[in-house]
């Protein structure tokens, strides 16, 4: 009965877990190789500030971290990790390994006082991810092993659906948080042009757009604009319960994170990417394998997976 059920809001088959499982490590795969570990081992150890069980660890480990050589040994670990678990590779110890070096990451970057949170969603999809059969489909380990079987079952759709609610709480639960700490404030006229400006002054931001300065000569009209993106976000749960309306509220949140990063320098592009979780990936699969009448062996493991 449960396995109708989720049937019926997510894909259950292992071939839609390994592409979610691709997503997720290949994002954080690919922001570690565009981030400057260097820039990190230059920072003088003496301004860490461990927090958390970051604390445990002896400072002598830090001071050889925190080096050139130390951080790009770092990267170079953290790479390997995530591409070989992004393909599939003994998908189910680098998956847990994957997950303990981001954390190790996401803590040491906090001990220096950077806050965001951006990444946050998809550490919990690791989280998930380490601890479900994800390799079972659209990995190396299940081409070695299986050959390309289907494979289908509960175990491969409650993961889905998981991740879904933690993104549909995300938004949900922001939406509760502004009105708990702002009220009715949070619909002043000045509330959006100062927090857009402030974000705009400062230099802790990648971009420095300007937008941000228009906003007052229409100030009159966005209490009704953050009305709406509040609405939205108390909606967003319905993307993982009705069809119909996801891709209207996905779209939404599109415009919404690119809005932000125009008028406020602020963008997630990692969450954006864990939007790819809300795709029917066998059904990507199989329209594609009709689309292009694949014949030949060449392609067979291609048919076998839709």
């Amino acid at each position: 009965m449960a396995q109708g059920v989720i049937a019926r809001l997510v894909p259950i088959d292992a071939l839609s877990l390994g592409v979610v499982r691709c997503v997720v490590h290949g994002t954080f795969l690919i922001s570690v190789l565009v981030t400057s570990f260097s820039a990190l081992g230059q920072l003088p150890v003496t301004i860490l500030s461990p927090t958390g069980v970051m604390k445990l660890i002896p400072w002598t480990f830090y001071d050889h971290l925190l080096t050139p050589a130390g951080m790009f040994t770092l990267k170079c670990v953290m790479v390997l990790s995530l591409a070989l678990s992004t393909a599939g590779c003994l998908t189910s110890l680098l998956t847990k390994t994957s997950l303990l070096l981001v954390l190790f990451y996401q803590g040491l970057v906090r001990s220096f006082g950077h806050f965001n949170h951006d990444e946050m969603l998809g550490v919990y999809y690791l989280i998930i991810l380490a601890f479900t059969p994800c390799g079972d489909g659209f990995s190396v380990d299940s081409w070695w092993h299986s050959r390309g079987k289907y494979k289908q079952g509960f175990a491969y759709g409650y993961p889905i659906l998981l991740m879904r609610l933690l993104m549909a709480w995300v938004y949900f639960s922001s939406a509760l948080i502004k009105l708990r700490v702002a009220g009715l404030g949070y619909f002043s006229v000045d509330n959006l042009p100062a927090l857009a400006i402030y974000h705009s002054l400062d230099d802790l931001h990648d971009t420095h757009f300007r937008l941000a300065f228009w906003l007052p000569e229409v100030r009159a009209y966005l209490p009704f604009l953050v009305a709406l993106v509040l609405l939205w976000e108390f909606l967003f749960p319905l993307a993982v319960f009705w069809k119909r309306a996801r891709w209207w509220i996905l779209g939404i949140g599109v415009v919404f994170h690119l809005s932000t990063l125009f008028l406020m320098n602020i963008f997630f592009p990692n969450q954006l990417a864990m939007y790819l979780v809300f795709v029917d990936w066998s059904r990507v699969a199989k329209r594609l394998s009709e689309r292009l009448k694949l014949r030949g062996a060449r392609f067979a493991w291609l048919r076998k997976m839709a």
